[in-house]
């Protein structure tokens, strides 16, 4: 083939090393500018490119179009080639700036501890119109929005109250217990009333992580209460009560700087009648001071007298209340645990 058409085939061999040479300059090129923009993110600290940064930067570039291997001419084109793709993309990354200028940072990680009561203070829960009422239905209070959605363990992670004989030491976020259920703030407003309050989880309240009731009672309207209760059977799928007989009462830490200095824990069982509850008022000592409080079973007594005593192998909720009388609250708690005589 050769001898008959050496023409043909010298032009052919020609060609086909320029377009080999082209082809490999190309695809160099593109490497480069891949390298490029690496190298440009690396030195600009991951901001958004600017053409000052680039053009700051382009003499650090540690492979360049000159540096391929090229002929003389290829290496003058290629560079023709660069700058103008440079320049091209230069404009093109200020155009996106301009148009989409860059967001401040938000921390969700910070957003998310500060919303569940972690840090910053507390996470705030109102219930001025809240349904359901610890003096209500015996059924089980509808859920407050949850602030820590999608966070919560599985049932099998928690061990029930009468289990470890601790109701909740305030290890989990808020608004869930240490043994696996939830606080709700409940006011009179089912009832017509006009009280009204908030639960917030407090970080640092005399040095210790409490929940934290705070409000207005107000008696208008036959009403007259705010509490937050929580529900004491870890699955309700398999039980609505917990058997507490094996304890001797119910044991709080708390905090009170309101007048009187006083509260209400009230208990409920499956079978307690409607509007009522086994109750006993604290009186706490000192203001503004971190107290224990003990309370006996026995000293718990029926609102109704048409209620039998009060049988601890089936307690269903328990609720720390503010009652009775017109007044501001401020009461903290930073533990609730059942407590045995030795």
């Amino acid at each position: 083939c050769a001898q008959t058409h050496p023409f043909h085939l010298l032009f052919h061999c020609q060609q086909s090393r320029a377009v080999v040479r082209a082809q490999s300059l190309r695809m160099k090129l593109a490497n480069s500018f891949l390298t490029y923009l690496f190298f440009v993110y690396l030195q600009t600290g991951g901001d958004a490119f600017s053409a000052s940064k680039i053009s700051a930067t382009r003499t650090c570039l540690p492979l360049t179009v000159t540096s391929l291997g090229a002929t003389d001419n290829d290496q003058t084109n290629g560079d023709d080639v660069s700058d103008q793709v440079l320049k091209s993309l230069t404009e093109k990354l200020d155009q996106s700036k301009e148009s989409n200028p860059p967001k401040k940072k938000d921390n969700k990680a910070m957003a998310f501890l500060r919303k569940v009561g972690r840090v910053g203070g507390a996470a705030n829960k109102s219930f001025v119109n809240a349904v359901g009422s610890d003096e209500g239905s015996t059924g089980r209070q509808p859920a407050a929005k949850r602030q820590s959605q999608g966070m919560a363990k599985s049932k099998a992670a928690y061990q029930e109250c009468t289990k470890s004989g601790v109701v909740d030491d305030l290890s989990e976020m808020f608004p869930f217990t240490s043994s696996g259920t939830e606080w709700r703030g409940v006011s009179d407003r089912v009832m017509g009333g006009l009280s009204n309050g908030f639960i917030k989880r407090e970080t640092d309240l005399q040095g210790k992580t409490a929940n934290l009731l705070t409000g207005h009672v107000s008696l208008e309207n036959n009403g007259g209460f705010i509490q937050m209760v929580t529900d004491l059977a870890l699955d309700p799928s398999k039980s609505i009560s917990v058997d507490a007989s094996e304890y001797d009462g119910v044991e709080l830490e708390v905090l009170c700087r309101h007048e009187p200095r006083e509260f209400n824990v009230h208990l409920r069982t499956p079978g307690t009648l409607k509007q009522a509850s086994y109750r006993f008022t604290c009186k706490v000592g000192e203001e503004d001071k971190w107290e224990t409080v003990r309370i006996p079973f026995s000293s718990f007594k029926s609102s109704e007298d048409e209620m039998p005593p009060l049988d601890t192998s089936a307690l269903r909720r328990i609720g720390i209340v503010a009652i009775g009388r017109e007044m501001d609250v401020y009461l903290a708690v930073a533990g609730v645990k059942f407590y045995v005589v030795i």
